[in-house]
């Protein structure tokens, strides 16, 4: 009798643990990758275990990787462990040590801490092949597979250059929307390489105010009214994703003090972001975001996963990272990339 294909993990518990932990849950030094799948080849995709440790669930964007991934998995006949960890790295060592227990031959892992994981992903790839998705902890695993988000903020912020530009202004004001304190390198790249597309396109600018909305829609919302209420002559609030940003967008919508305030992500291409682009065109309050697809990202990791744990490739075959398409969404080519059907 075959394996159930996907399934949720219980809330997972220290007990759980399959690694050489001490009694205090110190990991022991460093090892060396493993370089094969956990419990030896499997002879058949239906036999793999795979397990997917997502960082968290609050955003659209990775509740659409857990409904691409267990659709994949009920496609292609192997068994899906999934938890998140709500950002949490402790909640996250300990789901995916009961998934090793459990019997995962691979593991897909969006990190919680670039920095505070080293020591953890290191010894959880000593025993597992790991390939990240989003976030990784560089010099560990065996690949990563991600948005270049450096690039595909730059590429939304030279939409938003020109469309500003072609309002006649060459110079603005504007907030920003960020990610939590965890958030040490995907969030700092949007935020940079959006401003780079600014200024690349033209366009000088000044940052009134930051504040964290946590990737959020409702928290994104909340910062920019605070935010608003001390800068209320801004010209732009950027997301560093889009349902941030969608929170913005509800403040200022249909507020006559706030007319003349336009919103703008780094990165993300959520459908509803892009409804609003598709809908009010170049005219439009919402003015661009970025290609960032939590499909071609599952995709492509569980790909490798299965094909590391039914022996076609393994671990040291892969680059240390490799990237999604990076695009900016406007209005002039927003009907490349909307979808209303799509998962996210």
């Amino acid at each position: 009798m075959s394996r159930p294909r996907a399934r949720l993990l219980r809330a997972a518990t220290a007990s759980a643990a399959a690694l050489t932990l001490g009694a205090c849950g110190q990991i022991y030094p460093s090892q060396a990758p493993i370089d094969g799948p956990a419990n030896g080849v499997k002879n058949s995709v239906d036999q793999v275990v795979v397990g997917f440790a997502q960082q968290q669930l609050q955003a659209p964007y990775f509740a659409a990787m857990q409904v691409q991934a267990e659709e994949i998995a009920r496609e292609q006949g192997f068994e899906l462990l999934f938890q998140a960890a709500n950002k949490d790295p402790v909640i996250q060592m300990n789901q995916m040590q009961a998934m090793m227990a459990q019997g995962a031959d691979v593991l897909v892992v969006n990190a919680t801490s670039v920095k505070g994981q080293k020591e953890m992903m290191t010894q959880i790839a000593s025993k597992i092949p790991v390939t990240y998705i989003d976030t990784s902890v560089p010099g560990t695993g065996m690949t990563s597979v991600q948005s270049d988000n450096l690039t595909i903020g730059r590429e939304s912020g030279k939409l938003t250059a020109r469309r500003f530009l072609d309002m006649g202004k060459p110079s603005i004001s504007m907030v920003i929307l960020t990610g939590p304190a965890t958030d040490e390198f995907v969030g700092p790249n949007r935020r940079q390489g959006f401003l780079d597309g600014l200024t690349e396109g033209g366009l000088t600018f000044d940052i009134r105010a930051e504040q964290t909305g946590d990737y959020a829609q409702d928290r994104g919302q909340v910062a920019a009214e605070n935010m608003l209420a001390g800068n209320p002559d801004i010209d732009l609030i950027l997301g560093l994703n889009d349902s941030m940003a969608l929170g913005a967008y509800n403040v200022v919508n249909g507020n006559e003090q706030y007319r003349d305030v336009y919103v703008a992500a780094s990165a993300d291409g959520q459908k509803e972001a892009l409804a609003l682009i598709d809908r009010d065109g170049c005219e439009g309050r919402y003015i661009s975001t970025g290609l960032n697809s939590p499909s071609l990202a599952a995709e492509e990791a569980l790909k490798i996963s299965i094909d590391v744990a039914t022996g076609r490739t393994r671990p040291s075959d892969y680059p240390e990272e490799s990237f999604t398409e990076a695009v900016g969404i406007g209005c002039e080519n927003i009907d490349e990339y909307y979808d209303p059907a799509s998962v996210f």
